[in-house]
This record gives C-alpha cells, sequence and structure tokens, in this order.
C-alpha cells in the first residue's frame, strides 16, 4: 500500500494541475477576447474618421478626402484595409491591392463583427457598421490582420505556461517539505513501535499532535491491560502449581507406606506421576505470553549466560562444557519468560544426558535457526522418527526425551515456528533444531 504522504502529494500534485490548468485556459481566453475587443474598438474609431473623410460630389458620385485617411491603409497588404460602399458605388482603400472585402448586409445603425481569412491568408477581424449621410445609406467595412496579435497572445501563452510549471513545482516542493515535517510525529511513532517490537519499551510517547492523542493512549491502555492480565495470570498459575504440590506430595508419601501392595503402590505411582507431568505441562504452556510484543524481548547475549550459569550449577557433577556459535546483532521477537522456559528444557534436557559437551548454534536469515547437540547416547532411530512424526504425543514414552520435549513443542507451535530432531552427526547424541519466524 502507497505510504500517507506519496498520496497525499499526488492528490495536491492533481488538484494544482488540473487548477494550473484551468488558470491558464481562462487567462488565454480572456487575453484574447480583450485583444479582439480592444482591435474591434480602434476599428470602430477608424469608421468613425472614414466616416468624416467621405464626401459625394454635386452630381452625387463618392470620393474620399485622402489627407484624413490613416497612411496604412494605404500600404498594400498592410494588414489593414477598408471598403465604402453606397449604392452601386464603391471605395477601397489601396492596401487591398485588386482585392476586397465581404459585405455583412448591414442596415443604418448596425454594427456586424466576423472573422474572415483576408490577402496573403491573414486572419482579419472584419467590422461592418451602416450609416446615413447627406440623405444617403453608406457602408463602411473596416478590417485588421489579427497575426500580429495572436503572435504575442502565443508567446504570453507559453511564457504563462513556463511560469505556472515553475510554480507548480515550487510548490509541490514546498507543500512535500511541509507534509515532511507534519508527518514527522508519525515518523516518531513507528520508531517508537520498532522499539516496543524489540522490547526497549513499555509503552509509546504522548508527546503527539492532539489528532494522534486518543489512538497512542488507546494502544498504551491495551498494551497495559495485556501486560497487567499476563502478569496475572503468571502469578495466579504459579499460585495454583504451588497449591497442587501439597496433595500430589500426601499422595506419593501414601505411595510410599510399606503396607500397600506393591501393585497399588506401582500404579498410584504411574498416576500420580502422570498428573505432576500433565499439570506441569499445561501450566507452563498456559504461562506462555505467545508471539505479541507488549513484554520484554529475550537477548542471547544478556540472558543466555546466566540460563547456562544456572544450568552447570545444576549439573556441576558432569562439569559440562558449553560450545556457543551465536550470531552477532541476533534479535529474538519472543517473549523473554517463554524463550528462557524454551531454552530451558532444552538445554536441562541436554545436560541430562551429554557426557562432557553441549553445542549451542544461534543464527538468523529468513526465521530463526536455534541447534542445540549433546554427545550423549542420543535416541533410536525409530524414536527420532516417532518424535518428529505429526500427531504423536511427546511424553514421557521416550525416556529422556520427551516431556521437555513436550513443552518445548507446544511453544513452537505457539510462536507458528517447527521443530525437527535427528541423531547429532558432529558430537553424535541427540539434536533438536528449532526454527522461529522472525517478524
Amino acid at each position: 500500500m502507497r505510504s500517507l504522504q506519496s498520496k497525499l502529494i499526488s492528490g495536491l500534485l492533481f488538484s494544482l494541475l488540473i487548477a494550473f490548468a484551468a488558470m491558464w485556459l481562462l487567462v488565454s481566453l480572456s487575453l484574447e477576447y480583450v485583444a479582439k475587443e480592444y482591435v474591434a474598438s480602434r476599428l470602430s474609431h477608424d469608421a468613425d474618421s472614414l466616416l468624416t473623410a467621405v464626401q459625394f460630389s454635386e452630381d452625387g458620385s463618392l470620393y474620399l478626402a485622402n489627407e484624413r485617411v490613416n497612411v496604412v491603409y494605404n500600404q498594400p497588404f498592410s494588414g489593414h484595409y477598408f471598403s465604402i460602399r453606397t449604392g452601386e458605388q464603391a471605395l477601397r482603400s489601396r492596401s487591398l491591392w485588386d482585392q476586397d472585402l465581404p459585405t455583412l448586409n448591414t442596415t443604418t445603425g448596425q454594427q456586424l463583427r466576423t472573422l474572415h481569412q483576408g490577402p496573403q491568408h491573414q486572419t482579419l477581424l472584419l467590422l461592418e457598421l451602416g450609416y446615413n449621410k447627406q440623405g444617403k445609406p453608406l457602408t463602411i467595412s473596416i478590417a485588421e490582420d489579427l497575426t500580429p496579435v495572436r503572435a504575442n497572445i502565443d508567446r504570453f501563452r507559453l511564457a504563462l505556461a513556463a511560469i505556472a510549471a515553475t510554480l507548480l513545482i515550487l510548490l509541490v516542493i514546498f507543500q512535500t517539505l511541509i507534509l515532511r515535517f507534519s508527518l514527522r510525529p508519525l515518523a516518531k511513532i513507528r520508531a517508537e513501535l520498532q522499539s516496543l517490537e524489540q522490547g526497549q519499551r513499555e509503552s509509546l510517547s504522548t508527546d503527539v499532535p492532539s489528532e494522534l492523542r486518543p489512538l497512542i493512549d488507546e494502544i498504551n491502555h491495551l498494551l497495559e491491560l495485556v501486560g497487567k492480565r499476563l502478569r496475572r495470570s503468571r502469578d495466579a498459575l504459579g499460585d495454583l502449581a504451588h497449591a497442587l504440590k501439597k496433595p500430589l506430595t500426601v499422595i506419593q508419601q501414601t505411595v510410599d507406606q510399606d503396607d500397600l501392595p506393591e501393585q497399588t503402590r506401582q500404579t498410584l505411582n504411574r498416576q500420580s506421576q502422570q498428573i505432576y507431568r500433565l499439570t506441569d505441562r499445561i501450566l507452563t504452556r498456559a504461562r506462555l505470553a505467545g508471539p505479541s510484543h507488549g513484554g520484554s524481548l529475550f537477548s542471547f547475549t544478556n540472558d543466555l549466560p546466566a540460563l547456562i550459569q544456572t544450568l552447570s550449577m545444576m549439573h556441576s557433577a558432569k562439569s559440562l562444557e558449553f560450545k556457543q556459535e551465536i550470531d552477532a546483532d541476533i534479535r529474538c521477537t519472543m517473549d523473554r519468560e517463554d524463550m528462557l522456559e524454551l531454552l530451558g528444557n532444552l538445554l536441562d534436557n541436554a545436560c541430562k544426558w551429554a557426557r562432557r559437551t553441549i553445542s549451542i548454534q544461534v543464527s538468523i536469515n529468513d526465521e530463526l535457526h536455534i541447534c542445540i547437540e549433546d554427545d550423549g547416547p542420543g535416541a533410536e532411530l525409530d524414536k527420532i522418527e516417532a518424535l518428529a512424526r505429526r500427531g504423536v504425543r511427546l511424553d514421557e514414552s521416550i525416556e529422556g526425551h520427551g516431556f521437555g520435549l513436550a513443552i518445548v513443542s507446544d511453544m513452537v507451535a505457539d510462536y507458528q515456528g517447527r521443530m525437527t530432531f535427528r541423531q547429532s552427526d558432529t558430537l553424535g547424541g541427540f539434536r533438536v533444531d528449532v526454527y522461529l519466524p522472525v517478524g
């Protein structure tokens, strides 16, 4: 989807193009109209001058006092022409040479105007006026070439278009700068959301424009609500787990009594152990934060060393060696408590069966890859295939690799990842590969 800034700039550019095109067209048409009106007004004045220069002789012949006629009408094809008619008599300007102007058949007191193709393909504005002089009807047709006027108008149109284009570009640049400045709060919110996603902050800053304040307040409220619910859920489940330990302990003590039949003791022992495992598994799954970004995220740099140190102390009798190959700048989008639970189960399982060495490899490309290997006895091939087979419940049926892997499997599925099991090629023991999405 296109960005908000590009949409606003595109809309502004489209609106300005329409506005400037309409302005250019309006100015051009108005200028041409004004020019024609000016030429027509000048022709009307020249027609009045010609009317005073027209004379009738004693025998009724029509003649013209040339000293009252503008010299431009005596130059051949000068672009200024006139024709005077009364009855069968007619006078023409010398500028017409051997051509003539059309008649529009005006009556006395009438004035008509039209465009006409004149000599040498000139575009003429023709004005014809009807008069009555000395009791005789008189028609004066006068015309002027519009070619020079139109050439000037065309030059003005080009200049106006260039100025409009320059102003359009400057306005778009100026408006782009204004938009970028105005949208800075959105860029700030975007950066804060990335920090929130990476677990570097727990809420968004409220120092935003008033239009965005309700949205930010609502997001912060939801983040606070999710955090509180997650903490309450984990606290409640912790209390429940603690409360279940007491009756399970009583059951275990009862099982250990000597007066119970052996078969009954074994049955109760198996059932109590199964209750413990199922309860722990369900509680662990319920405690998962899931793929959300409202809490603190796991850091391989800060959290993994502490986890390894704890496991080393728990299995100090083995003097285990942890080999780590972790890419630089690994960013984990998994909740810190969830990842500690996941790695804790995998590493604890490896610590139980490793002889000396445990390998931890973490890399990231399209997805986060965690590989944990040990140099223990591993697992049989058919049992590894059973672990990897879809739909098989991961439980204590495979000694040493059941319950912890079941918890991890639930967590990986919750984060829409995948997990595979096989024999380690390098250490010879058990190998677990976990793949988690990075987005």
